[in-house]
């Protein structure tokens, strides 16, 4: 089973980093080459170019609700985004739930069989600086092992 493990963030924003930190992490600790790990910036209708062609894809990305503390993580489906789903004005806009339901119907062949997030609650996305806050600092260990725990090597 082809399996990506893909950090998305922006490392120069804060927390909004935490998924890219992640994958960097993770790439010195996987040694499978049945698992790719990559990181990468990009957004909207750009990712299926990561995601397609993989039969499971894991995926570690911030998310900003106001409903949990920063640092809280979350394991999620798509199908738990099913609200969230919509057209955006800008298809570089484009939120990921919206990306995973497009890359479905347009190139179901090539669509990952299985999706799992694992999104961490921020708190600071909006300042340039390359450090994360402590509380999502704190998370990243976590992330780490949920992860590997998920790709069966921990």
């Amino acid at each position: 089973m082809k399996t990506l493990v893909l950090g998305i963030g922006n490392p120069i924003l804060g927390d909004d980093g935490v998924g890219f930190h992640v994958a960097q992490e993770l790439a010195k600790l996987i040694e499978d080459d049945a698992i790719a790990v990559e990181d990468t910036s990009t957004s909207g209708l750009n990712l299926l170019d990561f995601i397609r062609g993989y039969d499971r894809v894991i995926i570690i990305d911030a998310i900003k609700t106001d409903e949990c503390e920063p640092g809280e993580i979350y394991r999620l489906r798509p199908e738990d985004f099913s609200k969230s789903v919509h057209l955006a004005t800008s298809l570089h806009d484009t939120n990921l739930p919206t990306v995973i339901e497009m890359g479905k119907k347009l190139l179901s062949e090539e669509m990952p069989h299985e999706i799992v997030i694992f999104a961490i609650e921020v708190e600071e996305i909006d300042k340039f600086t390359e450090e994360m806050t402590v509380k999502v600092k704190e998370a990243v260990p976590k992330v780490l092992n949920l992860v590997l725990g998920e790709l069966g090597k921990k």
